[in-house]
């Protein structure tokens, strides 16, 4: 779908497009400090099903087939996983091939991912894809907030994604396509910084004429 500026000659779209316009120099320039609720699963035991399982003597390697890994509200499923040991105390953990990502507050897919491990929780990782992608599933609404890019990077104990390289974003409705997009999971709060691909850009669809048609007396 092609990314364009509102048609400014139409009063709804110059009214909606201010309104927008104001959200993200607030969003862009602002320092805003938020209390969200943390992925604290370090108490929660860790769970790990695979196919099947081998360690590379000779790369110092321990390798998962199949794997899906759960702790607490966290759950991860790859064709491979690898890691240098099984211990969960500090290190990092590799992801990849058909790679799901599965929070309390969003599903995430790529096609590899590399979490980093720290007091026994998975607390950062780098996600990337053709692209890597994300939904959150807003119950107030009804509707799925999605995003996409190349990289992803996903704060656990803080509820954020980064999103980078050819990023979207989209609430079902409106689309905002950046080089660098931040959306905070918990508060459901974005902000969108313009790169070396040009200026952030808004989608803003029109209304659906029908059902305003249906719904006026």
């Amino acid at each position: 779908m092609e990314n364009f500026y509102p048609d400014m000659t139409k009063p709804w779209y110059a009214q909606v497009f201010r309104m927008l316009s104001l959200l993200f120099l607030f969003t862009c320039f602002a320092a805003v400090e938020v209390v969200c609720a943390q992925n604290d699963n370090s108490d929660e035991p860790i769970t790990i099903d695979a196919d099947s399982s081998e360690f590379d003597y000779g790369a110092d390697k321990l390798i998962f087939r199949g794997l899906r890994l759960d702790q607490g509200t966290l759950g991860i499923q790859a064709d491979i996983a690898e890691a240098a040991r099984l211990d969960f105390n500090e290190g990092t953990w590799t992801f990849s091939g058909n790679v799901v990502v599965e929070s309390e507050t969003a599903t995430l897919y790529c096609d590899s991912a590399r979490f980093t491990v720290a007091d026994h929780q998975l607390t950062e990782a780098e996600l990337t894809g053709t692209p890597a992608r994300f939904e959150q599933f807003i119950k107030e609404s009804g509707k799925v907030n999605s995003g996409e890019a190349e990289q992803i990077t996903y704060y656990l104990d803080k509820n954020i994604l980064r999103l980078s390289n050819d990023a979207r974003f989209s609430d079902g409705t409106n689309e905002i396509t950046s080089d660098l997009i931040t959306y905070n999971l918990q508060e459901k709060h974005l902000s969108a910084d313009s790169g070396n691909t040009g200026p952030v850009k808004i989608l803003i669809e029109p209304p659906d004429k029908e059902s305003d048609t249906k719904e006026a007396p």
